[in-house]
């Protein structure tokens, strides 16, 4: 039965995808207008910029980047899986390419986004899921089992005042 379950859903046993990923935020927080065209006019200065010449985005992380975390870095924000970054962040990295450049708008500001790696996530191994796979079917089989019992007690008992699925017979799926 895992075994089934296992191959009938494999898209649910696969590890993340994992990008190796690089960034320079030119902040923006709020909904100011004039101050959010600004961020994203600078933003697409340094993403020409570094289109033209790669080897300068780290000189501009170091000296423009809003992230003082990563700047010091080069940029560079080490390995992420999704979920890590905003959600736009995180839309960007899916779409791109390594070695692709691009901008992201978050909530934050203008990110220039360098992708550097993707690994793509792998099926995991039976062996390694089984144990999590009956787990899973034994609550399901107890949770539905209970939902009955429930059902089959309000089809016998005279309940006011509210309304409840009530099974008529203790033949219920």
């Amino acid at each position: 039965t895992c075994l089934r379950f296992y191959e009938q859903n494999r898209q649910r046993f696969r590890s993340g995808d994992l990008y190796e990923a690089a960034h320079i935020l030119i902040a923006a927080p709020g909904n100011n207008p004039v101050a959010r065209a600004k961020a994203r006019a600078t933003a697409d200065s340094i993403l020409s910029a570094v289109r033209a010449d790669s080897a300068l985005f780290a000189e501009f992380a170091r000296s423009q980047s809003d992230c003082k975390t990563s700047a010091e870095q080069g940029g560079s924000l080490g390995q992420l899986t999704r979920g890590q970054t905003a959600p736009q962040f995180d839309a960007a990295l899916q779409r791109m390419r390594p070695g692709e450049l691009s901008i992201a708008e978050t909530r934050y500001g203008f990110h220039v986004v360098r992708l550097d790696r993707h690994a793509p996530g792998q099926l995991l191994p039976f062996e390694l899921v089984r144990e999590r796979i009956a787990g899973y079917l034994a609550t399901s089989v107890e949770h539905r089992a209970l939902a009955q019992y429930v059902s089959v007690l309000a089809g016998r008992a005279e309940i006011t005042g509210i309304s409840l699925a009530a099974a008529g017979s203790p033949l219920v799926q």
